[in-house]
């Protein structure tokens, strides 16, 4: 809702910073100034970080006292601080100062503020840019309730485009439901996981817009494919059934699998009808020609299917790959690509065709680092469990192994990988072109999803209470 003004009022906010006439009252007010830079740089402006020089001391570090509204002030500077490119000083200045104030409030409980201290310790768990924004709705939406200088008219507004949005998503479930059940997978694959409701509330992180019914409903499918297929590779088919399944994928041909077990020929034949299927609906939705789509969709698959292989060797022969060659094939194992690519054919003709160019000559940096954003995180949440098992590879194993570290070192190590990449995210999508910001944007959604689902556990490939809360709560009970 109301994009447009959104758009013009951001268009205002730029034009007073980059013009000689800064306003004073947000030169000299920290939240302000914080707030307007993390909105701009969000929506893909190009703000410069020297706005918050006027809060730094002659050494060039930032100062406060403390007070309720100095700790408001400094969680937004931390909030801004997420949003930071490549080698901007003053930013990692202003997330050190920003991180270091705000835990220091939360341990000694500074604040009377029952409100105020929850926002200081959602801030430092997980910063707002790295959060899905669907999914924050409903707190933000009872958040601003407490607000005692709310607009009511606003707030019943945001309610009724929440209930409006939510219906449109129990729709789209529905059919999703109904395609699951005739399709019979699961009846026929019991080796693999069935989360059918997982992978359609990923979509609705991705784009929950209204008008992407269809492409949400494309990307479950595409999703609820991807664990199983995943699955098949990583804990049912020998190395030598592998080997001809990939083989059958990357030409496509039945003949390599007649030899293969009953259920992993009924996985690779409704892999391939739900793709005809994916593509039909992108023609009509799009006008692209069905067997452009087939061909790219096809692609997509044989190559996140060659690196699961790839993987599944490593493992078969125990090999531990150095942190690097394991990042170059996890990136596109995490199922990043496949997922953006999916994205990208359902753009109009114009966007679509620049993307897809630029994805022929591997030049969609965004996507890489997004999808190494999920290779990392899932590898955060499961490393532990997968070392106790015996499994051979994941970052942290692979820098542990090479750089011959502890598992809490190697952790931080992937940690602070993240928070590089998505700075490498944040230049990506300020440099990105007007017209493929919106498709840019639902990529960068993907790494905030792996956030969400891998935070301190694995809410995807494990059914847990939290993951289950939220889909009570986005796809079930109205405001």
């Amino acid at each position: 809702m109301f994009e447009k003004e959104i758009k013009e009022s951001l268009d205002i906010i730029e034009s007073n910073y980059m013009g000689s006439s800064v306003s004073l009252q947000i030169k000299n007010d920290m939240q302000a100034t914080a707030l307007s830079f993390r909105l701009l740089r969000h929506h893909g402006h190009d703000v410069s970080q020297d706005i918050f020089v006027s809060f730094t001391d002659e050494k060039g570090d930032f100062t406060n006292s403390m007070s309720t509204s100095n700790v408001k002030a400094t969680i937004e500077l931390l909030q801004a601080s997420h949003l930071a490119l490549e080698g901007e000083d003053i930013m990692a200045k202003a997330k050190c100062f920003s991180y270091d104030f705000l835990k220091d409030v939360h341990f000694h409980h500074y604040l009377v503020d029952n409100n105020l201290s929850r926002e200081v310790s959602n801030t430092l768990e997980l910063p707002s840019h790295w959060r899905v924004p669907w999914f924050e709705v409903r707190y933000q939406i009872g958040a601003y309730a407490k607000e005692p200088h709310r607009n009511l008219v606003l707030l019943e507004l945001a309610k009724l485009n929440f209930n409006m949005v939510q219906a449109i998503h129990q729709q789209d479930l529905k059919e999703l439901s109904r395609w699951w059940t005739n399709l019979k997978l699961i009846k026929n694959v019991s080796f693999a996981r069935d989360r059918l409701v997982e992978s359609f509330l990923w979509t609705v992180g991705v784009a929950p817009e209204p008008h992407y019914s269809c492409l949400r409903r494309c990307l479950t499918k595409v999703i609820a494919f991807i664990l199983v297929i995943d699955d098949l590779y990583d804990v049912y088919c020998t190395l030598e059934e592998l080997e001809s399944f990939t083989r059958a994928l990357e030409r496509w041909d039945s003949k390599e699998i007649q030899h293969l077990p009953e259920n992993v020929k009924i996985c690779f034949w409704a892999l391939h009808n739900t793709i005809d299927e994916i593509a039909s609906d992108i023609e009509n939705g799009t006008g692209l020609n069905r067997a452009i789509a087939i061909t790219y969709l096809r692609k997509a698959w044989t190559d996140f299917c060659k690196v699961l292989l790839m993987e599944a060797q490593w493992c078969n022969r125990d090999h531990m790959p150095s942190l690097e060659e394991y990042l170059r094939i996890a990136s596109i194992s995490s199922s990043g690509p496949l997922l953006s690519l999916t994205i990208f054919l359902f753009e109009t003709q114009e966007i679509r065709e620049e993307l897809t160019n630029m994805w022929e000559k591997q030049q969609v940096d965004l996507v890489h680092y997004s999808s190494l954003i999920i290779r990392l995180c899932n590898d955060l949440a499961t490393s532990t469990a997968e070392l106790e098992r015996g499994d051979t590879t994941s970052s942290i194993l692979c820098y542990m192994k090479e750089t011959n570290v502890s598992e809490d070192i190697a952790r931080r190590h992937i940690k602070d990988l993240i928070s590089n990449t998505w700075m490498k995210i944040n230049g990506e999508f300020v440099s990105q072109l007007n017209v493929l910001k919106t498709s840019a944007n639902l990529v960068r959604n993907l790494a905030r999803l792996s956030h969400f689902f891998y935070h301190d556990r694995d809410g995807f490939g494990v059914q847990d209470r939290e993951t289950k809360k939220l889909i009570a709560q986005l796809l079930a009970e109205a405001l």
